[in-house]
């Protein structure tokens, strides 16, 4: 291992702050031999899996890396020989596949925060293109029972959703005294999350529930978004 003193600190994540920041000549800051060989780069505009989302499909010179994370930072690892600490590469992601896992991501909150007032509890989820599901236990609520319940609750969850999709709520986002980000919809929900996102809910379309599973007590709805 190499370089890799205080890694962390000198790594900014800066796909926090822009989600539509694609690419980006910056310098490495770190080489890394074990467990696979990779850099850290000073500008963080890769986002690692994590927290439902998938990683960023990443070219690093022109050719493709994989992405990877750890306690100290998140790693590019390109093909071929890698650049010295000091060197300057250039990083860019795939526009289309960063505003599809925003959209996603970003709906999964909005409509989180529509299911959550009619008595249920978030215990799960992933926002991965083709799988992306909200699974709720019961707080107070009723799991619907039958076909009518369940085109009833999907109504009135999108309803409320596309309510807010129309009022443009801008999606926000802070570090609080412990560290943690905290991404909001003003007005709407505060939750922990590294996740990127859309700048308003007008950013969002074709919002759909594709299915509702109810099982051992709890709710799942499997959902659908797209990037406006």
């Amino acid at each position: 291992m190499r370089g890799c003193f205080n890694v962390a600190m000198e790594q900014r994540r800066a796909y926090w702050d822009d989600t539509h920041l694609y690419e980006v000549d910056t310098e490495v800051i770190a080489v890394c031999d074990e467990p696979t060989s990779g850099i850290a780069v000073r500008e963080g505009i890769v986002h690692p899996k994590g927290g439902g989302q998938p990683d960023d499909a990443v070219t690093v010179d022109g050719g493709p890396a994989s992405v990877s994370k750890d306690d100290t930072a998140v790693w590019l690892h390109p093909e071929g020989d890698l650049p010295a600490v000091g060197e300057n590469v250039h990083v860019a992601i795939d526009p289309e596949v960063r505003r599809r896992h925003a959209a996603l991501h970003s709906a999964g909150h909005l409509l989180d925060a529509c299911v959550v007032p009619l008595g249920f509890v978030n215990v799960g989820l992933s926002h991965a293109p083709g799988q992306a599901f909200l699974l709720y236990d019961v707080d107070g609520g009723t799991l619907p029972d039958g076909e009518d319940a369940k085109v009833a609750l999907v109504e009135t969850v999108l309803d409320r959703a596309r309510e807010h999709v129309a009022a443009a709520l801008p999606f926000g986002a802070e570090v609080d005294a412990e560290g943690v980000r905290r991404v909001t919809i003003e007005g709407l929900q505060t939750d922990p999350c590294g996740g990127t996102h859309v700048r308003t809910t007008a950013d969002l379309t074709g919002i759909e529930i594709t299915r509702v599973r109810t099982k051992k007590g709890q709710l799942k709805l499997s959902y659908t978004a797209e990037h406006a």
